[in-house]
């Protein structure tokens, strides 16, 4: 019997679903996050969400994971244990960067983030090796000797090795790697020849080191995870989601630790993607914003974008990941005013403990969802299904108290600047998506989930001029979802500097092979058969001369004379659509072999929702909700979702309540229910024309 859970670890909440497929049971829940030790709250919440299916842990055949551990870690940067050995010389790459200013060039007040490895433990060693592999300086094995003893010695726990050129030649981190072994076998050693063998010095240093900083914490996690689910009873070898939008075996997860990067908010791309493919809806942009931030993400033709140039905390990450843009409003978001008299909303963020003031567990700041709750958007007593109660009355003390009589306002104005605020920054975080990349997001449909995403997606639709919304039917477990309907994944590159024409076909043939080999290795240790496997190939290509490259596929009848010729006609037709140009005097040079080994995606596992058979949607009551574009006395009606059939549908004003978020449809706007229970939101001229 085929039993999937999939656990989604946040700031604030834990998300779960359930599936059963041969019963066709779907069940969701939210638990509080437990941030001393989050495999109690995902326990708790796994033997919680069986009991409601009627099933025992036993019965569980497959447990997915997604967490923000990874990210939060290298935002918080709460240790100094790791080290970074690299060629003599260059112990200051990760300080130098590019030597730019971001994201303003103009701002001369910008300083860059502090490197994650402090100075004192960025050590260099002797050797070189050139850019073609050769080597130049043998390595002196005296100089790791004495670096990793310096290390040790300044209680560097996990070491980061990046030698210069090693994607070309990785003989020399080999052998640091042996001495490590045998001078200090305790400590962690992660190579960047095995990890990202890729040239850009900085971007690989910086992507190295994030591994070796995570590396640690992440098996200490998945390790203490595993344990505990294996002792209760669950029977199956975890997964984890990666920020590529795969999903891996927990030791992949922890031999390349910086791969699990966005792990949680990548899987919510892939569910809000899924589930607006079902729906007949393929150009999207999703809104994802849960208790601490908000990620945003474009997807064309159902497939959200890859970017091999992502970053974390603002540091390179030379990996292939799920492009997203994320910002500090979540539910949690506090709201403050500076000195000169300016109203903030986040970046800062109350957590689940102490939460929000509403909670009531000793918050002192007002958040975003204290202002929803103030404004009757959201309903004190029906908060995670009524498993939490909010109090409205500390919401209103600390909404006058902090902002009102600081700006001079009434609660009411304050509160609604409060929301005014957060909005205002989610919209410019959906424009940097799509209208900073040349599209209009008025062409594609806003996707709203996570907790509090349904409260604003709507709102920020109308601010953009968009004109339909999707809520999926459990909008806070959407990343929940993501993790039930992703393939298992492995992304391999390797530099590989030659001129096109200068290539033969069989050397191009026996790269890929290659790395055909090791993912099949991979997959056969973690899931079985490889036959069960596609595999995509691809090659970065640029003229010669340039600092960018483009990613052009390779098709399996390609490895001919004939086949290079068309990888050279389709590069200039990508070059010529992507910059309105092409330079016919110019070598075509590859930089960069791609493989992507992919298993089977599995279906979207929702249910249908049954048609309404006899009477019609009533409201289970009527509240008072402050609004802009309504009197603020007016009272909207309320509706519960476990009421709503397929084909059912609400005109705003009016509020719709879920198990686990909160949906407000305002003025102007209608809801339309489809079968899989999504709520399809457009404007009601748009509506009455159709």
């Amino acid at each position: 019997m085929p039993v999937q859970i999939g656990v989604d670890t946040g700031g604030t909440h834990t998300d779960l679903v359930l599936f059963d497929r041969d019963r066709a049971v779907f069940e969701t829940l939210k638990v509080p996050t437990t941030p001393d030790d989050l495999s109690t709250g995902i326990l708790a919440g796994t033997e919680l969400i069986c009991s409601r299916a009627g099933l025992e842990k036993s019965d569980v055949t497959q447990f997915v994971y997604g967490t923000t551990l990874v990210t939060n870690l290298i935002v918080e940067q709460k240790t100094g244990s790791v080290g970074l050995l690299t060629t003599e010389g260059f112990r200051d790459v990760l300080e130098i960067g590019r030597a730019v200013r971001k994201p303003n060039i103009y701002d001369i007040n910008w300083r860059p983030k502090p490197p994650i490895v402090l100075r004192k433990n960025r050590l260099g060693v002797t050797e070189r090796v050139s850019a073609t592999g050769e080597i130049l300086v043998a390595i002196d094995a005296r100089s790791v000797i004495d670096a990793l003893d310096t290390l040790v010695s300044n209680g560097v726990t996990s070491v980061a090795v990046c030698l210069l050129h090693a994607y070309a030649n990785p003989v020399h981190e080999n052998l640091v790697r042996q001495i490590a072994s045998q001078h200090h076998p305790d400590l962690a050693v992660c190579l960047s020849s095995e990890i990202v063998p890729q040239f850009r010095e900085y971007e690989r240093t910086s992507t190295i080191a994030i591994n070796a900083y995570v590396s640690e914490p992440l098996r200490k996690h998945l390790d203490r995870l595993a344990s505990v689910l294996k002792g209760s009873g669950i029977p199956a070898g975890p997964h984890i989601m990666g920020g590529n939008g795969g999903v891996v075996g927990f030791d992949r997860a922890k031999a390349v630790p910086v791969s699990i990067t966005h792990s949680g908010p990548v899987a919510g791309i892939l569910g809000g993607a899924a589930i607006a493919q079902a729906a007949g809806f393929a150009n999207v942009i999703t809104f994802d914003m849960g208790g601490t931030s908000s990620d945003v993400s474009l997807v064309i033709n159902s497939e959200p974008s890859l970017t091999s140039r992502g970053t974390l905390a603002d540091y390179p990450v030379q990996l292939p990941t799920i492009d997203l843009v994320t910002i500090g409003a979540g539910g949690g978001s506090m709201a403050s005013v500076d000195s000169g008299g300016a109203l903030h909303v986040g970046p800062e963020s109350a957590g689940s403990v102490p939460g929000p003031m509403c909670y009531g567990q000793g918050g002192d700041c007002p958040t975003i969802t204290d202002a929803n709750l103030f404004t009757g958007r959201l309903n004190e007593d029906y908060f995670l299904g009524g498993r939490r109660a909010l109090d409205r009355e500390l919401s209103a003390e600390g909404i006058t108290q902090q902002v009102g009589r600081k700006l001079g306002l009434d609660p009411t104005a304050a509160a609604l600047g409060i929301l005014d605020i957060a909005e205002a920054d989610m919209v410019n975080a959906i424009k940097l998506v799509s209208v900073q990349r040349g599209l209009d997001p008025r062409d594609f449909t806003l996707v709203g989930f996570g907790g509090a995403g349904p409260l604003h997606v709507i709102a920020l639709a109308d601010e953009l001029g968009m004109t339909s919304v999707l809520v999926p039917p459990a909008p806070g477990n959407v990343s929940a979802v993501g993790l039930l309907c992703a393939e298992w994944r492995q992304d391999l590159v390797q530099t590989y500097i030659r001129d096109l024409d200068q290539v033969s076909p069989r050397e191009l043939a026996d790269g890929f092979n290659a790395m055909r080999a090791s993912a099949e290795t991979v997959f056969a240790a973690e899931d079985g058969s490889a036959a069960d496997h596609s595999f995509l190939l691809s090659l970065d290509l640029q003229y010669a001369g340039q600092g960018f490259e483009l990613g052009v596929p390779v098709y399996g009848n390609e490895f001919t004379e004939a086949g290079r010729a068309a990888l050279n006609d389709r590069f200039t037709t990508l070059h010529q659509e992507r910059y309105g140009y092409a330079i016919n005097d110019r070598p075509v040079q590859i930089v960069n072999l791609r493989l992507t080994a992919l298993g089977a995606r599995p279906d979207l596992p929702w249910p249908e929702k049954p048609v309404r058979v006899s009477g019609a949607l009533e409201p289970v009551e009527r509240r008072a909700v402050v609004h802009r574009q309504t009197n603020n006395t007016a009272r909207w009606p309320v509706f519960k979702f476990t009421d709503i059939f397929a084909g059912d549908a609400i005109e705003g004003p009016a509020i719709v309540e879920y198990p686990g978020s909160t949906l407000v449809v305002p003025p102007a706007w209608a809801v339309g229910y489809d079968r899989l229970g999504n709520a399809i939101a457009r404007r009601i001229e748009e509506t009455r024309h159709e």
